[in-house]
Protein backbone atom coordinates (compact mmCIF):
# COMPACT_ATOMS: atom_id res chain seq x y z
CA UNK A 1 0.00 0.00 0.00
CA UNK A 2 2.53 2.46 0.61
CA UNK A 3 4.59 1.67 -3.00
CA UNK A 4 1.32 2.63 -4.34
CA UNK A 5 0.68 5.74 -2.67
CA UNK A 6 4.12 6.65 -3.26
CA UNK A 7 4.06 6.06 -6.92
CA UNK A 8 0.45 7.64 -7.01
CA UNK A 9 2.10 11.05 -5.53
CA UNK A 10 4.99 10.94 -7.70
CA UNK A 11 2.39 10.34 -10.94
CA UNK A 12 0.47 14.06 -9.58
CA UNK A 13 3.70 16.14 -9.16
CA UNK A 14 4.43 14.93 -13.14
CA UNK A 15 0.98 16.24 -14.18
CA UNK A 16 1.53 19.32 -12.28
CA UNK A 17 5.21 19.77 -13.71
CA UNK A 18 3.52 19.40 -17.21
CA UNK A 19 0.62 21.76 -16.13
CA UNK A 20 3.23 24.46 -15.35
CA UNK A 21 5.22 24.34 -18.32
CA UNK A 22 2.01 24.95 -20.32
CA UNK A 23 1.30 28.04 -18.70
CA UNK A 24 4.53 28.92 -18.48
CA UNK A 25 4.68 28.98 -22.50
CA UNK A 26 1.71 30.65 -22.83
CA UNK A 27 2.73 33.56 -20.94
CA UNK A 28 5.98 33.73 -23.06
CA UNK A 29 4.02 33.85 -26.22
CA UNK A 30 1.44 36.51 -24.19
CA UNK A 31 4.07 38.79 -23.28
CA UNK A 32 5.89 38.29 -26.71
CA UNK A 33 3.14 39.15 -28.47
CA UNK A 34 2.31 42.31 -26.37
CA UNK A 35 5.91 43.66 -26.36
CA UNK A 36 7.63 42.83 -28.88
CA UNK A 37 5.79 45.63 -31.45
CA UNK A 38 9.24 46.02 -33.58
CA UNK A 39 7.21 45.65 -36.84
CA UNK A 40 5.18 48.67 -35.41
CA UNK A 41 7.72 50.66 -35.06
CA UNK A 42 7.67 53.61 -37.30
CA UNK A 43 10.01 56.54 -37.46
CA UNK A 44 8.14 60.16 -37.16
CA UNK A 45 9.01 63.33 -37.10
CA UNK A 46 11.14 65.43 -39.82
CA UNK A 47 14.54 64.00 -40.19
CA UNK A 48 17.23 66.83 -39.26
CA UNK A 49 20.73 68.02 -41.32
CA UNK A 50 23.81 65.88 -41.02
CA UNK A 51 26.77 68.42 -39.93
CA UNK A 52 30.15 67.35 -38.90
CA UNK A 53 33.05 70.29 -38.61
CA UNK A 54 36.25 70.69 -37.24
CA UNK A 55 37.80 73.76 -35.72
CA UNK A 56 41.39 74.97 -36.40
CA UNK A 57 42.52 74.61 -33.14
CA UNK A 58 41.57 74.09 -29.17
CA UNK A 59 43.25 77.27 -28.06
CA UNK A 60 42.96 80.98 -29.81
CA UNK A 61 43.97 84.32 -29.05
CA UNK A 62 40.44 86.21 -27.83
CA UNK A 63 39.73 88.51 -30.29
CA UNK A 64 41.02 86.39 -33.30
CA UNK A 65 38.38 84.92 -35.75
CA UNK A 66 38.41 81.31 -35.41
CA UNK A 67 38.55 79.22 -38.77
CA UNK A 68 36.32 76.01 -39.31
CA UNK A 69 35.97 73.14 -41.63
CA UNK A 70 32.44 72.07 -42.28
CA UNK A 71 30.93 68.83 -44.16
CA UNK A 72 26.67 68.95 -44.08
CA UNK A 73 23.88 67.15 -46.02
CA UNK A 74 19.78 66.78 -45.86
CA UNK A 75 18.52 63.62 -45.21
CA UNK A 76 14.67 64.88 -45.81
CA UNK A 77 13.10 66.42 -49.05
CA UNK A 78 13.28 69.67 -47.35
CA UNK A 79 16.79 71.40 -48.63
CA UNK A 80 19.47 73.46 -46.29
CA UNK A 81 18.25 77.29 -45.65
CA UNK A 82 21.30 78.33 -43.63
CA UNK A 83 24.00 77.23 -41.21
CA UNK A 84 25.07 79.06 -37.72
CA UNK A 85 28.16 79.09 -35.24
CA UNK A 86 26.45 79.09 -30.96
CA UNK A 87 28.57 78.87 -28.60
CA UNK A 88 28.74 80.07 -24.84
CA UNK A 89 30.91 81.48 -22.61
CA UNK A 90 32.37 80.00 -19.17
CA UNK A 91 34.99 82.07 -16.98
CA UNK A 92 37.83 79.95 -14.80
CA UNK A 93 39.56 81.76 -11.98
CA UNK A 94 42.35 80.66 -9.52
CA UNK A 95 43.51 82.46 -6.49
CA UNK A 96 45.87 81.70 -3.38
CA UNK A 97 47.47 84.28 -1.10
CA UNK A 98 49.64 82.58 0.95
CA UNK A 99 51.63 83.85 4.95
CA UNK A 100 55.12 83.00 4.73
CA UNK A 101 55.87 84.07 7.95
CA UNK A 102 54.20 81.00 10.02
CA UNK A 103 56.62 78.23 11.29
CA UNK A 104 53.38 76.67 13.69
CA UNK A 105 50.78 76.10 10.93
CA UNK A 106 50.49 76.70 7.11
CA UNK A 107 48.47 79.50 6.41
CA UNK A 108 46.72 80.42 2.72
CA UNK A 109 43.63 80.65 1.08
CA UNK A 110 42.97 79.50 -1.87
CA UNK A 111 39.72 79.43 -4.42
CA UNK A 112 38.88 77.94 -7.97
CA UNK A 113 35.69 78.45 -9.91
CA UNK A 114 34.42 77.58 -12.84
CA UNK A 115 30.71 79.41 -14.03
CA UNK A 116 29.31 79.48 -17.13
CA UNK A 117 29.36 83.67 -17.69
CA UNK A 118 26.83 83.86 -20.77
CA UNK A 119 24.32 81.20 -21.93
CA UNK A 120 25.05 79.73 -25.83
CA UNK A 121 23.66 82.12 -28.26
CA UNK A 122 23.76 82.65 -32.30
CA UNK A 123 27.00 84.16 -33.34
CA UNK A 124 27.10 83.96 -36.82
CA UNK A 125 25.20 82.82 -39.46
CA UNK A 126 26.38 81.42 -43.31
CA UNK A 127 24.46 81.19 -46.14
CA UNK A 128 23.61 77.35 -47.97
CA UNK A 129 25.07 77.56 -51.21
CA UNK A 130 24.05 74.86 -53.65
CA UNK A 131 28.02 75.38 -55.39
CA UNK A 132 29.13 73.52 -51.50
CA UNK A 133 28.30 70.41 -53.03
CA UNK A 134 31.19 67.98 -53.47
CA UNK A 135 30.50 64.83 -55.52
CA UNK A 136 33.38 62.96 -53.44
CA UNK A 137 32.30 63.69 -50.07
CA UNK A 138 28.64 62.85 -50.68
CA UNK A 139 27.87 66.33 -48.74
CA UNK A 140 28.22 70.12 -48.68
CA UNK A 141 31.59 72.14 -47.93
CA UNK A 142 33.19 74.69 -46.89
CA UNK A 143 35.44 76.78 -44.57
CA UNK A 144 34.69 80.05 -43.04
CA UNK A 145 35.49 81.45 -39.70
CA UNK A 146 33.77 82.72 -36.48
CA UNK A 147 34.56 85.60 -34.04
CA UNK A 148 35.66 85.79 -30.57
CA UNK A 149 36.08 89.41 -28.14
CA UNK A 150 39.01 90.53 -27.09
CA UNK A 151 37.11 91.28 -23.33
CA UNK A 152 37.72 87.66 -22.62
CA UNK A 153 41.81 87.63 -22.75
CA UNK A 154 43.12 85.70 -20.43
CA UNK A 155 44.72 87.83 -16.80
CA UNK A 156 47.41 86.83 -14.88
CA UNK A 157 49.00 88.13 -11.60
CA UNK A 158 51.47 85.87 -10.10
CA UNK A 159 53.71 86.43 -7.57
CA UNK A 160 54.11 89.80 -8.23
CA UNK A 161 57.68 91.75 -7.48
CA UNK A 162 55.46 94.93 -6.33
CA UNK A 163 51.99 94.95 -4.68
CA UNK A 164 49.28 96.62 -6.42
CA UNK A 165 46.13 97.36 -3.74
CA UNK A 166 43.71 98.08 -7.38
CA UNK A 167 44.18 94.83 -8.58
CA UNK A 168 44.06 93.22 -5.06
CA UNK A 169 40.83 94.66 -4.48
CA UNK A 170 39.86 94.12 -7.83
CA UNK A 171 40.54 90.44 -7.75
CA UNK A 172 39.87 89.22 -4.26
CA UNK A 173 37.32 92.21 -2.93
CA UNK A 174 37.16 95.13 -1.02
CA UNK A 175 37.07 92.85 2.44
CA UNK A 176 39.57 90.09 1.85
CA UNK A 177 42.64 91.70 3.04
CA UNK A 178 41.21 92.83 6.20
CA UNK A 179 39.05 89.58 6.70
CA UNK A 180 42.91 87.80 5.71
CA UNK A 181 44.46 90.06 8.60
CA UNK A 182 41.88 89.32 11.16
CA UNK A 183 42.12 85.27 10.55
CA UNK A 184 46.00 84.92 10.46
CA UNK A 185 45.59 87.35 13.74
CA UNK A 186 43.83 84.51 15.39
CA UNK A 187 45.75 81.46 14.33
CA UNK A 188 49.12 82.50 14.87
CA UNK A 189 51.59 81.64 17.80
CA UNK A 190 54.12 83.21 19.32
CA UNK A 191 56.73 81.39 17.57
CA UNK A 192 55.22 82.99 14.39
CA UNK A 193 54.90 86.65 15.53
CA UNK A 194 58.63 86.58 16.62
CA UNK A 195 59.26 85.26 12.84
CA UNK A 196 57.27 87.97 11.07
CA UNK A 197 58.33 90.96 13.67
CA UNK A 198 61.83 90.28 13.75
CA UNK A 199 61.70 89.36 9.62
CA UNK A 200 60.38 92.89 9.20
CA UNK A 201 62.36 94.31 12.03
CA UNK A 202 59.15 95.57 13.74
CA UNK A 203 60.75 94.17 17.37
CA UNK A 204 64.74 93.97 18.18
CA UNK A 205 64.29 91.92 21.53
CA UNK A 206 61.25 89.56 21.07
CA UNK A 207 62.25 87.61 23.82
CA UNK A 208 60.91 89.61 26.37
CA UNK A 209 57.65 88.94 25.77
CA UNK A 210 57.87 85.02 25.86
CA UNK A 211 58.16 82.52 28.33
CA UNK A 212 58.94 78.44 27.58
CA UNK A 213 58.31 75.36 29.02
CA UNK A 214 60.85 72.19 28.92
CA UNK A 215 59.25 69.46 26.26
CA UNK A 216 60.08 65.94 27.48
CA UNK A 217 59.37 64.56 24.23
CA UNK A 218 61.47 66.40 22.03
CA UNK A 219 64.14 67.31 24.86
CA UNK A 220 63.51 70.92 24.05
CA UNK A 221 62.50 74.04 25.45
CA UNK A 222 58.85 75.25 23.80
CA UNK A 223 58.30 78.92 23.18
CA UNK A 224 55.21 80.56 23.95
CA UNK A 225 53.55 83.79 25.30
CA UNK A 226 53.07 84.14 29.23
CA UNK A 227 50.26 82.19 30.95
CA UNK A 228 48.11 84.04 32.98
CA UNK A 229 45.85 83.18 36.09
CA UNK A 230 43.63 81.07 34.34
CA UNK A 231 46.15 78.85 32.95
CA UNK A 232 45.67 80.94 29.31
CA UNK A 233 48.32 82.27 27.26
CA UNK A 234 46.86 85.99 25.32
CA UNK A 235 48.83 87.84 22.71
CA UNK A 236 50.49 90.16 25.06
CA UNK A 237 49.07 94.00 24.06
CA UNK A 238 51.94 95.36 22.42
CA UNK A 239 51.93 92.14 20.07
CA UNK A 240 48.20 93.04 19.37
CA UNK A 241 49.40 96.94 18.82
CA UNK A 242 52.20 96.06 16.87
CA UNK A 243 50.13 93.52 14.60
CA UNK A 244 47.54 96.16 13.75
CA UNK A 245 50.09 98.88 12.43
CA UNK A 246 51.34 96.12 9.96
CA UNK A 247 50.32 96.64 6.71
CA UNK A 248 48.57 93.52 4.61
CA UNK A 249 51.10 93.67 1.80
CA UNK A 250 53.82 92.82 4.57
CA UNK A 251 51.49 89.99 5.84
CA UNK A 252 52.24 88.35 2.56
CA UNK A 253 55.86 89.48 1.80
CA UNK A 254 58.69 86.92 1.02
CA UNK A 255 61.96 88.74 1.30
CA UNK A 256 63.61 85.47 0.21
CA UNK A 257 62.46 85.62 -3.03
CA UNK A 258 61.35 89.20 -3.22
CA UNK A 259 58.12 88.75 -4.20
CA UNK A 260 54.44 88.66 -3.01
CA UNK A 261 52.78 85.62 -1.61
CA UNK A 262 49.89 86.18 -4.28
CA UNK A 263 48.43 84.53 -7.30
CA UNK A 264 45.56 85.05 -9.43
CA UNK A 265 44.56 83.81 -13.27
CA UNK A 266 41.10 84.13 -15.19
CA UNK A 267 40.72 82.46 -18.07
CA UNK A 268 38.00 81.82 -20.64
CA UNK A 269 36.36 79.38 -22.49
CA UNK A 270 33.47 78.34 -24.86
CA UNK A 271 31.90 75.66 -26.14
CA UNK A 272 30.81 76.04 -29.53
CA UNK A 273 28.39 74.35 -31.83
CA UNK A 274 27.61 74.40 -35.97
CA UNK A 275 23.96 74.34 -36.95
CA UNK A 276 22.34 73.16 -40.04
CA UNK A 277 18.72 74.77 -40.34
CA UNK A 278 16.74 73.53 -43.26
CA UNK A 279 13.64 75.22 -45.05
CA UNK A 280 11.39 73.34 -42.88
CA UNK A 281 13.04 75.14 -39.79
CA UNK A 282 14.79 71.86 -38.47
CA UNK A 283 17.80 72.03 -36.87
CA UNK A 284 20.86 69.59 -37.07
CA UNK A 285 24.13 69.80 -34.62
CA UNK A 286 27.78 69.01 -34.89
CA UNK A 287 29.61 67.72 -32.19
CA UNK A 288 30.21 70.19 -29.44
CA UNK A 289 33.59 71.51 -29.46
CA UNK A 290 35.60 73.50 -26.26
CA UNK A 291 37.98 76.57 -26.92
CA UNK A 292 40.32 78.22 -25.16
CA UNK A 293 40.91 81.79 -25.13
CA UNK A 294 44.17 83.76 -23.87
Amino acid sequence: MEIKRTMKKSENMKKIQIVAVILMSMLTFSACDINDTLDQDVIVGNMAPQVYWEVASSTVTAGSNVPFTAQYYSTSDAKIDHLEVWYNMREQESKTVNCPWTTSMVFNFTSTTSVEKRISQKISEYPHLETNWSDALSAYTFTATFPTSNTLASISWIKPTSFDSTKMVSYFGAGFMQHFKDSLYSKMQAVDFQKMYQGLNLVSNFKIYLDSTFNNNTGKYDYHFPADANGNMPVPDAIRVIYQSIPFPDLIMNTSNANYEVEFSRSYSIDANLKAVDAKGVVGTAIKTTISLN
